[in-house]
Protein backbone atom coordinates (compact mmCIF):
# COMPACT_ATOMS: atom_id res chain seq x y z
CA UNK A 1 0.00 0.00 0.00
CA UNK A 2 1.35 3.36 -0.94
CA UNK A 3 2.37 5.79 1.73
CA UNK A 4 -0.14 8.51 0.74
CA UNK A 5 -3.03 6.22 -0.02
CA UNK A 6 -6.24 6.73 1.97
CA UNK A 7 -9.15 4.48 2.59
CA UNK A 8 -12.30 5.59 0.77
CA UNK A 9 -14.49 7.67 3.08
CA UNK A 10 -18.06 8.61 2.22
CA UNK A 11 -18.49 12.34 2.85
CA UNK A 12 -21.53 13.16 4.92
CA UNK A 13 -24.03 15.42 3.28
CA UNK A 14 -23.65 19.06 4.40
CA UNK A 15 -26.62 20.58 6.22
CA UNK A 16 -28.84 22.67 4.00
CA UNK A 17 -28.00 26.38 3.94
CA UNK A 18 -30.74 28.31 5.74
CA UNK A 19 -32.39 31.20 3.93
CA UNK A 20 -30.92 34.65 4.39
CA UNK A 21 -32.03 36.27 7.63
CA UNK A 22 -31.99 33.12 9.78
CA UNK A 23 -29.27 32.04 12.20
CA UNK A 24 -27.52 28.82 11.33
CA UNK A 25 -28.19 25.99 13.79
CA UNK A 26 -25.69 23.16 13.95
CA UNK A 27 -26.88 19.51 13.78
CA UNK A 28 -26.57 19.20 17.58
CA UNK A 29 -29.00 22.15 18.10
CA UNK A 30 -26.29 24.45 19.40
CA UNK A 31 -26.12 28.14 18.49
CA UNK A 32 -23.80 29.03 15.63
CA UNK A 33 -22.60 32.62 15.29
CA UNK A 34 -23.89 34.71 12.39
CA UNK A 35 -20.67 35.09 10.43
CA UNK A 36 -22.02 36.42 7.14
CA UNK A 37 -22.12 40.20 6.90
CA UNK A 38 -25.17 39.93 4.70
CA UNK A 39 -27.09 38.45 7.66
CA UNK A 40 -26.05 41.31 9.97
CA UNK A 41 -28.29 43.96 8.40
CA UNK A 42 -31.60 45.31 9.68
CA UNK A 43 -33.48 43.95 6.69
CA UNK A 44 -31.93 40.46 6.70
CA UNK A 45 -31.31 39.64 10.38
CA UNK A 46 -33.21 36.93 12.22
CA UNK A 47 -32.92 38.82 15.53
CA UNK A 48 -35.69 41.10 16.72
CA UNK A 49 -35.43 44.67 17.94
CA UNK A 50 -35.22 45.21 21.69
CA UNK A 51 -34.69 47.73 24.44
CA UNK A 52 -31.78 48.47 26.74
CA UNK A 53 -32.66 46.03 29.54
CA UNK A 54 -33.30 43.02 27.32
CA UNK A 55 -30.21 43.83 25.27
CA UNK A 56 -27.97 43.72 28.34
CA UNK A 57 -29.64 40.55 29.67
CA UNK A 58 -29.26 38.86 26.29
CA UNK A 59 -25.61 39.89 26.07
CA UNK A 60 -24.92 38.58 29.58
CA UNK A 61 -26.70 35.31 28.76
CA UNK A 62 -24.79 34.83 25.49
CA UNK A 63 -21.42 35.46 27.16
CA UNK A 64 -22.25 33.28 30.16
CA UNK A 65 -23.38 30.39 27.93
CA UNK A 66 -20.13 30.73 25.93
CA UNK A 67 -21.94 30.90 22.61
CA UNK A 68 -18.90 32.59 21.07
CA UNK A 69 -15.32 31.51 21.79
CA UNK A 70 -14.01 35.10 21.72
CA UNK A 71 -16.69 36.68 23.93
CA UNK A 72 -15.67 37.74 27.42
CA UNK A 73 -15.74 40.51 30.00
CA UNK A 74 -14.50 43.10 27.50
CA UNK A 75 -17.38 42.20 25.19
CA UNK A 76 -19.80 42.85 28.03
CA UNK A 77 -18.14 46.21 28.74
CA UNK A 78 -18.58 47.20 25.10
CA UNK A 79 -22.24 46.11 25.22
CA UNK A 80 -22.86 48.20 28.35
CA UNK A 81 -21.29 51.27 26.74
CA UNK A 82 -23.53 50.87 23.70
CA UNK A 83 -26.61 50.28 25.87
CA UNK A 84 -25.98 53.47 27.82
CA UNK A 85 -26.20 55.47 24.56
CA UNK A 86 -29.25 53.81 22.99
CA UNK A 87 -32.00 56.16 21.87
CA UNK A 88 -35.75 55.55 21.96
CA UNK A 89 -35.65 53.55 18.70
CA UNK A 90 -32.92 51.23 19.99
CA UNK A 91 -30.26 52.74 17.71
CA UNK A 92 -26.80 53.89 18.76
CA UNK A 93 -23.95 55.66 16.97
CA UNK A 94 -20.72 53.66 16.85
CA UNK A 95 -18.33 56.57 17.65
CA UNK A 96 -15.27 54.36 17.40
CA UNK A 97 -12.67 57.11 17.81
CA UNK A 98 -14.03 58.15 21.22
CA UNK A 99 -15.31 54.77 22.39
CA UNK A 100 -11.97 52.97 22.51
CA UNK A 101 -10.43 55.82 24.49
CA UNK A 102 -13.35 55.84 26.92
CA UNK A 103 -13.11 52.08 27.53
CA UNK A 104 -9.32 52.07 27.80
CA UNK A 105 -8.75 49.49 25.08
CA UNK A 106 -7.14 49.56 21.66
CA UNK A 107 -9.05 50.36 18.51
CA UNK A 108 -8.44 46.89 17.09
CA UNK A 109 -9.76 45.27 20.27
CA UNK A 110 -12.91 47.39 20.07
CA UNK A 111 -13.50 46.43 16.45
CA UNK A 112 -13.02 42.75 17.30
CA UNK A 113 -15.59 42.78 20.13
CA UNK A 114 -18.09 44.76 18.04
CA UNK A 115 -17.77 42.00 15.44
CA UNK A 116 -18.36 39.42 18.20
CA UNK A 117 -21.61 41.18 19.19
CA UNK A 118 -22.72 41.17 15.56
CA UNK A 119 -21.93 37.46 15.22
CA UNK A 120 -23.91 36.76 18.41
CA UNK A 121 -26.95 38.38 16.82
CA UNK A 122 -26.94 41.29 19.28
CA UNK A 123 -26.04 44.10 16.86
CA UNK A 124 -27.09 44.77 13.29
CA UNK A 125 -26.17 47.53 10.86
CA UNK A 126 -28.67 50.32 10.31
CA UNK A 127 -26.35 52.75 8.49
CA UNK A 128 -22.89 51.91 7.18
CA UNK A 129 -20.46 54.73 7.88
CA UNK A 130 -18.23 56.11 5.17
CA UNK A 131 -15.56 58.76 4.80
CA UNK A 132 -17.37 60.43 1.90
CA UNK A 133 -17.68 64.16 2.55
CA UNK A 134 -21.31 65.17 3.09
CA UNK A 135 -20.56 68.93 3.10
CA UNK A 136 -21.04 71.03 -0.05
CA UNK A 137 -18.09 71.18 -2.40
CA UNK A 138 -15.91 74.21 -1.83
CA UNK A 139 -17.14 74.86 1.72
CA UNK A 140 -13.80 73.86 3.23
CA UNK A 141 -15.49 71.55 5.76
CA UNK A 142 -15.55 67.78 6.05
CA UNK A 143 -18.09 65.50 7.71
CA UNK A 144 -18.40 61.80 7.04
CA UNK A 145 -21.29 59.41 7.62
CA UNK A 146 -21.53 57.77 11.04
CA UNK A 147 -22.08 54.06 11.55
CA UNK A 148 -25.41 53.37 13.27
CA UNK A 149 -26.13 50.06 15.00
CA UNK A 150 -29.44 48.66 16.23
CA UNK A 151 -29.72 46.58 19.41
CA UNK A 152 -31.36 43.18 18.82
CA UNK A 153 -31.71 39.80 20.54
CA UNK A 154 -31.24 36.46 18.75
CA UNK A 155 -33.99 33.82 18.52
CA UNK A 156 -31.85 31.47 20.62
CA UNK A 157 -32.31 33.80 23.62
CA UNK A 158 -36.11 33.84 23.13
CA UNK A 159 -36.13 30.03 22.94
CA UNK A 160 -34.00 29.70 26.07
CA UNK A 161 -36.27 31.99 28.10
CA UNK A 162 -39.53 30.65 26.73
CA UNK A 163 -40.64 33.77 24.85
CA UNK A 164 -43.47 33.66 22.38
CA UNK A 165 -42.61 35.81 19.38
CA UNK A 166 -44.91 37.07 16.64
CA UNK A 167 -43.35 37.67 13.25
CA UNK A 168 -39.85 37.12 12.01
CA UNK A 169 -36.76 39.27 11.74
CA UNK A 170 -36.10 42.74 13.03
CA UNK A 171 -39.76 43.75 13.40
CA UNK A 172 -40.81 40.63 15.34
CA UNK A 173 -42.60 41.26 18.66
CA UNK A 174 -42.55 39.52 22.02
CA UNK A 175 -46.21 38.65 22.74
CA UNK A 176 -46.07 36.24 25.69
CA UNK A 177 -44.45 33.27 27.42
CA UNK A 178 -44.65 29.54 27.26
CA UNK A 179 -45.48 27.60 30.43
CA UNK A 180 -41.84 27.04 31.25
CA UNK A 181 -40.95 30.61 30.28
CA UNK A 182 -43.68 31.99 32.55
CA UNK A 183 -42.25 30.13 35.53
CA UNK A 184 -38.78 31.45 34.73
CA UNK A 185 -40.09 35.03 34.38
CA UNK A 186 -41.90 34.81 37.74
CA UNK A 187 -38.80 33.47 39.46
CA UNK A 188 -36.67 36.20 37.90
CA UNK A 189 -39.14 38.92 38.98
CA UNK A 190 -39.17 37.60 42.55
CA UNK A 191 -35.40 37.50 42.60
CA UNK A 192 -35.21 41.13 41.49
CA UNK A 193 -37.81 42.26 44.03
CA UNK A 194 -36.08 40.46 46.90
CA UNK A 195 -33.86 42.86 48.90
CA UNK A 196 -30.18 42.13 48.90
CA UNK A 197 -29.06 40.07 51.90
CA UNK A 198 -26.21 41.38 53.95
CA UNK A 199 -23.52 39.06 55.13
CA UNK A 200 -23.80 38.51 58.89
CA UNK A 201 -20.03 38.24 59.09
CA UNK A 202 -19.65 41.96 58.31
CA UNK A 203 -18.50 44.19 61.10
CA UNK A 204 -21.47 45.97 62.69
CA UNK A 205 -21.64 49.71 62.36
CA UNK A 206 -19.79 51.62 65.04
CA UNK A 207 -22.05 53.79 67.18
CA UNK A 208 -20.62 56.60 69.24
CA UNK A 209 -22.39 57.59 72.43
CA UNK A 210 -22.28 61.36 72.30
CA UNK A 211 -22.30 63.15 75.69
CA UNK A 212 -25.73 64.44 76.64
CA UNK A 213 -26.43 67.32 79.03
CA UNK A 214 -27.60 66.33 82.49
CA UNK A 215 -31.18 67.27 83.30
CA UNK A 216 -31.87 69.60 86.18
CA UNK A 217 -33.99 67.99 88.88
CA UNK A 218 -36.50 70.55 90.16
CA UNK A 219 -39.13 69.44 92.64
CA UNK A 220 -40.39 65.87 92.56
CA UNK A 221 -41.00 65.54 88.84
CA UNK A 222 -38.73 63.32 86.79
CA UNK A 223 -39.71 64.57 83.33
CA UNK A 224 -37.54 67.69 83.41
CA UNK A 225 -35.99 69.06 80.24
CA UNK A 226 -32.37 69.72 79.47
CA UNK A 227 -30.89 72.96 80.82
CA UNK A 228 -31.41 75.95 78.55
CA UNK A 229 -28.37 77.26 76.78
CA UNK A 230 -26.43 74.00 77.06
CA UNK A 231 -25.91 73.89 73.27
CA UNK A 232 -25.33 76.99 71.19
CA UNK A 233 -27.94 77.52 68.53
CA UNK A 234 -26.43 77.10 65.07
CA UNK A 235 -26.70 80.10 62.77
CA UNK A 236 -29.26 80.19 60.02
CA UNK A 237 -28.18 78.33 56.93
CA UNK A 238 -29.30 80.96 54.43
CA UNK A 239 -28.68 84.13 56.41
CA UNK A 240 -28.45 87.20 54.18
CA UNK A 241 -25.54 89.58 54.92
CA UNK A 242 -26.36 92.96 56.36
CA UNK A 243 -25.84 95.22 53.29
CA UNK A 244 -28.04 92.95 51.16
CA UNK A 245 -31.06 92.71 53.46
CA UNK A 246 -34.16 94.46 52.15
CA UNK A 247 -37.88 94.63 52.77
CA UNK A 248 -40.33 93.46 50.09
CA UNK A 249 -40.81 97.05 48.86
CA UNK A 250 -37.06 97.64 48.72
CA UNK A 251 -36.55 94.38 46.86
CA UNK A 252 -39.20 95.35 44.30
CA UNK A 253 -37.54 98.76 43.86
CA UNK A 254 -34.17 97.05 43.35
CA UNK A 255 -35.69 94.88 40.61
CA UNK A 256 -37.02 97.98 38.83
CA UNK A 257 -33.61 99.64 39.06
CA UNK A 258 -31.91 96.52 37.70
CA UNK A 259 -34.41 96.42 34.82
CA UNK A 260 -33.40 99.98 33.94
CA UNK A 261 -29.65 99.39 34.36
CA UNK A 262 -29.23 96.05 32.57
CA UNK A 263 -30.04 97.14 28.96
CA UNK A 264 -27.74 100.18 29.34
CA UNK A 265 -24.65 98.34 30.65
CA UNK A 266 -23.57 95.70 28.09
CA UNK A 267 -21.52 93.46 30.40
CA UNK A 268 -24.47 92.98 32.81
CA UNK A 269 -26.89 91.70 30.17
CA UNK A 270 -25.90 88.08 30.72
CA UNK A 271 -27.17 88.09 34.32
CA UNK A 272 -30.70 87.36 35.47
CA UNK A 273 -32.78 90.29 36.71
CA UNK A 274 -33.21 89.10 40.29
CA UNK A 275 -29.52 88.27 40.81
CA UNK A 276 -28.54 91.66 39.42
CA UNK A 277 -31.06 93.39 41.68
CA UNK A 278 -29.67 91.52 44.70
CA UNK A 279 -26.10 92.61 43.86
CA UNK A 280 -27.20 96.25 43.43
CA UNK A 281 -28.98 96.51 46.80
CA UNK A 282 -26.02 98.10 48.67
CA UNK A 283 -25.55 100.67 45.88
CA UNK A 284 -29.25 101.54 45.96
CA UNK A 285 -29.16 101.85 49.76
CA UNK A 286 -26.52 104.59 49.51
CA UNK A 287 -29.02 106.81 47.65
CA UNK A 288 -27.70 106.43 44.10
CA UNK A 289 -30.25 106.61 41.31
CA UNK A 290 -30.52 104.17 38.43
CA UNK A 291 -28.73 106.60 36.09
CA UNK A 292 -25.85 107.04 38.54
CA UNK A 293 -25.46 103.29 38.98
CA UNK A 294 -25.49 102.73 35.20
CA UNK A 295 -22.87 105.47 34.75
CA UNK A 296 -20.63 103.93 37.43
CA UNK A 297 -20.91 100.42 36.02
CA UNK A 298 -20.17 101.60 32.49
CA UNK A 299 -16.69 102.87 33.43
CA UNK A 300 -15.61 99.72 35.24
CA UNK A 301 -12.84 97.74 33.59
CA UNK A 302 -14.34 94.26 33.48
CA UNK A 303 -14.27 91.47 30.86
CA UNK A 304 -16.57 91.84 27.90
CA UNK A 305 -18.80 88.98 28.99
CA UNK A 306 -18.05 87.96 32.61
CA UNK A 307 -19.37 84.59 33.75
CA UNK A 308 -21.24 86.12 36.69
CA UNK A 309 -21.80 89.91 36.56
CA UNK A 310 -23.54 89.81 39.96
CA UNK A 311 -20.41 88.32 41.56
CA UNK A 312 -18.27 91.07 39.99
CA UNK A 313 -20.54 93.76 41.46
CA UNK A 314 -20.59 92.14 44.91
CA UNK A 315 -16.80 91.75 44.93
CA UNK A 316 -16.35 95.41 43.97
CA UNK A 317 -18.71 96.47 46.78
CA UNK A 318 -16.73 94.45 49.33
CA UNK A 319 -13.53 96.15 48.16
CA UNK A 320 -14.96 99.67 48.33
CA UNK A 321 -16.66 98.96 51.66
CA UNK A 322 -13.35 97.94 53.21
CA UNK A 323 -11.55 100.99 51.80
CA UNK A 324 -14.13 103.48 53.09
CA UNK A 325 -13.53 102.44 56.72
CA UNK A 326 -10.31 104.00 58.12
CA UNK A 327 -7.96 101.55 59.78
CA UNK A 328 -6.08 102.70 62.87
CA UNK A 329 -2.75 101.27 63.97
CA UNK A 330 -3.42 99.16 67.09
CA UNK A 331 0.15 99.56 68.35
CA UNK A 332 0.11 103.36 68.57
CA UNK A 333 -2.43 105.23 70.64
CA UNK A 334 -2.21 108.41 68.54
CA UNK A 335 -5.30 109.67 66.79
CA UNK A 336 -5.48 109.57 63.04
CA UNK A 337 -4.57 112.99 61.65
CA UNK A 338 -7.32 114.71 59.71
CA UNK A 339 -7.03 117.18 56.84
CA UNK A 340 -7.30 120.96 57.14
CA UNK A 341 -10.84 122.16 56.37
CA UNK A 342 -11.16 124.35 53.25
CA UNK A 343 -11.34 128.10 53.70
CA UNK A 344 -14.04 130.46 52.41
CA UNK A 345 -12.15 131.45 49.23
CA UNK A 346 -11.72 127.81 48.18
CA UNK A 347 -15.42 127.08 48.75
CA UNK A 348 -16.41 130.13 46.73
CA UNK A 349 -14.16 129.06 43.85
CA UNK A 350 -15.65 125.55 43.88
CA UNK A 351 -19.18 126.97 43.80
CA UNK A 352 -18.25 129.10 40.80
CA UNK A 353 -16.82 126.09 38.95
CA UNK A 354 -19.94 124.02 39.67
CA UNK A 355 -22.21 126.84 38.46
CA UNK A 356 -20.22 127.19 35.24
CA UNK A 357 -20.30 123.42 34.56
CA UNK A 358 -24.03 123.38 35.22
CA UNK A 359 -24.60 126.22 32.74
CA UNK A 360 -22.51 124.51 30.07
CA UNK A 361 -24.04 121.03 30.46
CA UNK A 362 -27.25 121.11 32.50
CA UNK A 363 -28.21 117.79 34.08
CA UNK A 364 -30.50 115.73 31.91
CA UNK A 365 -33.19 113.67 33.55
CA UNK A 366 -33.29 109.99 32.74
CA UNK A 367 -35.60 109.23 29.85
CA UNK A 368 -38.42 106.82 30.64
CA UNK A 369 -38.48 103.49 28.86
CA UNK A 370 -40.44 103.62 25.64
CA UNK A 371 -43.25 101.14 25.04
CA UNK A 372 -42.48 98.10 22.98
CA UNK A 373 -44.67 99.06 20.02
CA UNK A 374 -42.88 102.42 19.68
CA UNK A 375 -39.47 100.71 19.56
CA UNK A 376 -40.83 98.21 17.04
CA UNK A 377 -42.17 100.98 14.77
CA UNK A 378 -38.84 102.78 14.91
CA UNK A 379 -36.93 99.62 13.97
CA UNK A 380 -39.29 98.92 11.04
CA UNK A 381 -38.98 102.53 9.88
CA UNK A 382 -35.18 102.32 9.95
CA UNK A 383 -35.31 99.11 7.91
CA UNK A 384 -37.61 100.73 5.34
CA UNK A 385 -35.32 103.77 5.11
CA UNK A 386 -32.29 101.54 4.58
CA UNK A 387 -34.15 99.64 1.85
CA UNK A 388 -35.09 102.85 0.05
CA UNK A 389 -31.51 104.10 0.28
CA UNK A 390 -30.25 100.81 -1.17
CA UNK A 391 -32.65 101.02 -4.12
CA UNK A 392 -31.71 104.65 -4.79
CA UNK A 393 -28.04 103.85 -5.36
CA UNK A 394 -26.50 104.52 -8.76
CA UNK A 395 -24.17 102.34 -10.79
CA UNK A 396 -21.11 104.22 -9.50
CA UNK A 397 -22.12 103.55 -5.90
CA UNK A 398 -22.35 99.76 -6.42
CA UNK A 399 -19.23 97.73 -5.82
CA UNK A 400 -20.08 94.87 -8.22
CA UNK A 401 -22.07 94.45 -11.40
CA UNK A 402 -24.25 91.77 -9.78
CA UNK A 403 -25.25 94.25 -7.11
CA UNK A 404 -26.29 96.80 -9.76
CA UNK A 405 -28.33 94.14 -11.59
CA UNK A 406 -30.13 93.27 -8.36
CA UNK A 407 -31.02 96.94 -7.86
CA UNK A 408 -32.35 97.19 -11.41
CA UNK A 409 -34.46 94.06 -10.94
CA UNK A 410 -35.89 95.45 -7.71
CA UNK A 411 -36.86 98.70 -9.48
CA UNK A 412 -38.58 96.79 -12.30
CA UNK A 413 -40.56 94.70 -9.81
CA UNK A 414 -41.61 97.90 -8.00
CA UNK A 415 -42.91 99.39 -11.27
CA UNK A 416 -44.95 96.30 -12.04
Amino acid sequence: MMQHAHAPVHAAAAPPCPPRGQNRISPNNRFTPVCEHADQEVGTTASRRTRRGDFLRAATWAITQRLHPKAGDTTLRVARDLAARLNADGHVAYCRDTMWRRLGISRRTLERHIAVLRELGLLVWTVHGSRTNTRPAGSGEWAGTATIYAAVVPPAWDDALGHRVSGHGYHARHIGFTDHGRQMAIADARRRARPARRDHRDTPSCKTNHPRPTAEMRGKKNNTSAPCGSRPRPPRRHEVPEPYRASPDQAAHAVSVAAWVRPRVPWTQGESLRRLAFALRPWIATGLSAADIAADLSVWRVPRRPASPASVIMARWSETDGQDEPTADPDTGEDTPCGVPPNADFLAAMDAVRARLTSLSPPVAAEPDLPGFVIRDRILASFAEADRARRARTAEQCSTFAEWEAICDARERALE
